[in-house]
């Protein structure tokens, strides 16, 4: 089915590679069914849409094609378009999906009232309103290292710590402490003062004892901080304040933030254009 069996071709555009055919019990009247600022949408572009896009309800398609001529216009006025070595191509892979020759797909499609320049023309309007398109908004979107880190925050998937050094002194040394701390405010200073060992420490907020944790994450870095329990004080100096990514590789994760951006902004574009548009549904 057309929609459920998208194959990537070279040049890494997407192509729907199966048709199907649904039985018409009227032969086709090539009418106008509808118009986007004068051009005509026709019975036959309402066929291969419902052909493609694998529906028979004549409003949803009669509405996409609308956006599709849209998207169409606009980018004939920026001199966008398909070249038709890609279009006989696509043709061709379209006729091997559905295990047929170019001549029997033609026979197929004569069967509906359609040939396959219907269907050339058909593909080439839709390459460009799901394809072509992102040429012309990639200009204009694009995904800020702000945007990775809030991505970042907003699926949970960064974790936080912070790198310190820790000075853990018996409080029956309190008074030398002080007394140190009157000549110092070097961890490493105070250390050797005390004949003691600075510890470095990368911690998880809540990993450190109640009273010195809330304090390093609390600080700045470069702070110095101090906590205590029952037998011990703490000194802390905060060095550097870590995030560390848990989530998919980070251009994965770009690629995917590049495409819901340029699909808003297609969204977007597509509401101004039929804002600004006449367009007549005849039937």
């Amino acid at each position: 089915m057309v929609g459920e069996n998208l194959k990537k071709l070279s040049g890494g555009i997407l192509l729907f590679t199966a048709l199907v055919f649904f039985s018409f019990a009227q032969g086709l009247v090539d009418r106008v069914v509808a118009s986007v600022n004068g051009d005509p949408i026709l019975e036959s572009d309402v066929k291969l849409g419902m052909l493609f896009y694998n529906t028979t309800d004549r409003r949803e398609v009669i509405s996409r094609l609308v956006d599709v001529w849209l998207i169409n216009q606009f980018l004939q006025g920026k001199g966008v378009g398909v070249q038709e070595e890609l279009l006989d191509q696509a043709l061709i892979k379209i006729a091997q999906a559905n295990n047929m020759s170019l001549e029997r797909l033609q026979n197929e499609l004569q069967k509906e009232g359609l040939t396959l320049r219907d269907l050339k023309e058909f593909l080439r309007k839709e390459l460009l309103f799901s394809q072509g398109i992102y040429a012309v908004l990639l200009r204009e979107v694009n995904v800020s290292a702000l945007d990775l880190e809030l991505e970042k925050l907003k699926r949970g998937q960064v974790e936080v710590k912070r790198l310190v050094e820790v000075l853990v002194v018996d409080k029956k040394d309190g008074e030398r402490l002080m007394r140190a701390l009157e000549k110092t405010k070097d961890l490493r200073e105070l250390a050797k003062t005390l004949g003691l060992e600075v510890e470095t420490l990368l911690v998880k907020k809540g990993e450190l004892v109640e009273s010195l944790d809330k304090e390093v994450w609390n600080a700045k870095v470069g702070d110095l901080v101090f906590g205590e329990d029952k037998e011990h004080v703490y000194v802390a100096k905060v060095l550097e304040v870590k995030e560390e990514y848990k989530g998919k590789p980070l251009e994965e994760l770009k690629e995917e933030l590049l495409e819901k951006k340029l699909e808003e902004r297609k969204k977007e574009l597509l509401q101004n254009l039929r804002k600004r548009s006449f367009i007549r549904i005849m039937g």
